[in-house]
């Protein structure tokens, strides 16, 4: 399974699609949800159409009448892949030194810390 990396304007469509869940949007349904971010009808549809290449959003014509886009990738799948995508980045691949970085600067809460040592004592 290939992973599916979205930009951080398709990000934005992507959310709109995965709160709206099973029902799916039209374009216009995509276009009103995203009006905040000032883009133009026409570049929504650009992003949704480079969404729907990508195989992240699936369009069913047969639903509504027109075009209906329904995600076709999970949240927590496109998260992983961006997690991926930034530790081979910046990190050569190394989640010891992802995590290392972002816990040396953070200054975790007790909490945190507890929650943090909790998810690695699972993982051994």
């Amino acid at each position: 399974m290939d992973d599916i990396r979205v930009s951080d304007s398709e990000w934005a469509v992507m959310k709109v699609l995965w709160h709206k869940g099973a029902d799916g949007m039209t374009m216009k349904e995509i276009d009103e949800a995203v009006r905040e971010h000032g883009w133009s009808y026409t570049t929504v549809r650009t992003m949704v159409g480079r969404l729907t290449e990508k195989g992240a959003l699936r369009a069913d014509r047969s639903h509504k009448g027109s075009f209906t886009y329904f995600p076709a990738v999970s949240e927590e799948r496109c998260r992983r892949a961006e997690v991926k995508g930034l530790m081979d980045r910046l990190f050569d691949g190394s989640a010891k030194l992802m995590f290392s970085s972002l816990v040396k600067d953070k200054g975790l809460t007790e909490e945190e810390e507890r929650t943090l040592l909790e998810i690695i004592e699972k993982m051994e």
